[in-house]
């Protein structure tokens, strides 16, 4: 009988790991079984890159791995080992999916599905994996091998991954089962907290947010704390009826508190990153002089959208001035909202509406040549089990595929 392999979980980083497995073992050295509680695989996975699955990101491992965050380092070496041409090496030439590269060097599949991609990952393991779903973990003993207790009765392993997901997307099957299975086995936790997610305005900033709903720009995002600017990013965002979204706003949610009461968070835009406040100011005051019947309002939309140069005026209380007559401090006031907007924050960034969570499974307690535990032997834990999560754009299922890949070499002793 061949060696006992479980995953926890059907989701990216077990469905990859699972194929893994499949392209390095021989044909009858390993047994692999999922087990997973949602009626089909791969969920989450079919929301990725807004159902068009954004499967890698093709930068150099020196500068994708900057995308982690706190955990660059940690990663590193797995995305030296599977990296993004690996990636897409397995898609086309295993799954039988061609890629193309936008923008950003994000790698998507030629059909745009991610239930596709699904379907293709689910087809190629079939003959090599038992996927058991509507099976629920309730829970795992580890004593020379391990013994999962579940909603179908009872499994043995020799060995285990655990990647049944973060508490992100709950309504995908991603309800934190991974963290207490972790604790349960004697690992720490870092409390999670939502990563990629939109951001919710307060009442009086929702007023400003909303009339310019649906509109997008580029912008530099700040957040503050306390009157510290703690993290920026320059990016698009876009405004809604609730606050702010888009990729610069959803990379920095992961950097506003969890607990926002008394802190006075708040996000600052500049809406004209290319300019400083100076440059900017000097660059009106030849327009008023150039323009001198033109409203002010006319003029910031050489600077910005003509919807935001209307918010913003309005915001600055000059939107029905005109350049003759446009004082040093209506100047200042304009200078201020275009170059300081304040967003105030309402509420700290919903875990039900991230893409990715933030904490986890504490990586010093991980062996990051192999991802397996070092507190329980046989055990791995990967994808956003543990606490690693990267910024949108492919690298949150590179990390899984990564991930995988240590996983599988170490399980099969690949050299």
């Amino acid at each position: 009988m061949g060696k006992r392999i479980g995953i926890i979980g059907g989701g990216a980083a077990g469905l990859f790991t699972a194929c893994l497995l499949k392209r390095f073992s021989a044909n009858d050295d390993i047994e692999v079984t999922i087990l997973e509680k949602n009626s089909v695989p791969g969920q989450k996975l079919t929301l990725t890159g807004h159902g068009r699955c954004n499967i890698t990101n093709r930068k150099p491992v020196s500068e994708l791995k900057k995308g982690y965050h706190e955990a660059e380092n940690f990663l590193y070496p797995a995305l030296k080992e599977f990296g993004p041409e690996d990636t897409i090496s397995f898609f086309e030439e295993r799954l039988g999916l061609k890629v193309k590269e936008e923008d950003n060097n994000r790698i998507f599949p030629v059909c745009d599905s991610a239930v596709k991609v699904r379907d293709a990952i689910v087809s190629y393991i079939s003959d090599r994996t038992e996927i058991l779903c509507d099976t629920k973990v309730t829970c795992i003993k580890s004593s020379e091998g391990f013994e999962v207790s579940t909603s179908r009765g009872e499994f043995n392993f020799d060995c285990l991954v655990l990647s049944c997901g973060g508490s992100s997307f709950p309504q995908t099957g991603s309800s934190g089962d991974s963290y207490r299975f972790a604790e349960s086995l004697g690992h720490t936790v870092i409390p999670v907290r939502a990563a990629l997610a939109p951001v919710k305005a307060d009442d009086d900033s929702q007023a400003f947010t909303g009339r310019l709903s649906g509109v997008s720009v580029t912008a530099e995002v700040s957040v503050y704390c306390q009157e510290r600017k703690t993290a920026s990013c320059l990016g698009e965002l876009m405004f809604t009826d609730f606050g702010l979204t888009g990729p610069a706003v959803m990379e920095l949610s992961r950097e506003i508190p969890s607990d926002i009461t008394g802190s006075d968070a708040r996000i600052e835009l500049d809406l004209v990153p290319s300019m400083s406040d100076g440059e900017f100011d000097s660059g009106l005051q030849s327009l008023i002089r150039e323009h001198p019947d033109t409203k002010i309002t006319t003029l910031l939309s050489r600077f910005v959208p003509a919807s935001v140069a209307l918010g913003i005026s309005a915001l600055a209380g000059v939107a029905d001035l005109y350049s003759q007559g446009f004082t040093k401090e209506n100047r200042k006031k304009t200078v201020k909202a275009v170059k300081h907007l304040k967003i105030g924050i309402d509420q700290a960034p919903s875990i039900g509406k991230a893409y990715v969570t933030r904490g986890g499974v504490m990586l010093k307690e991980i062996e990051r040549k192999t991802f397996g535990s070092k507190i329980v032997q046989g055990l791995y834990i990967i994808g956003e089990a543990v606490d690693i999560d990267g910024v949108s754009g492919g690298y949150n299922l590179q990390a899984c595929m990564s991930e995988a890949y240590l996983v599988t070499k170490d399980i099969l002793n690949l050299k």
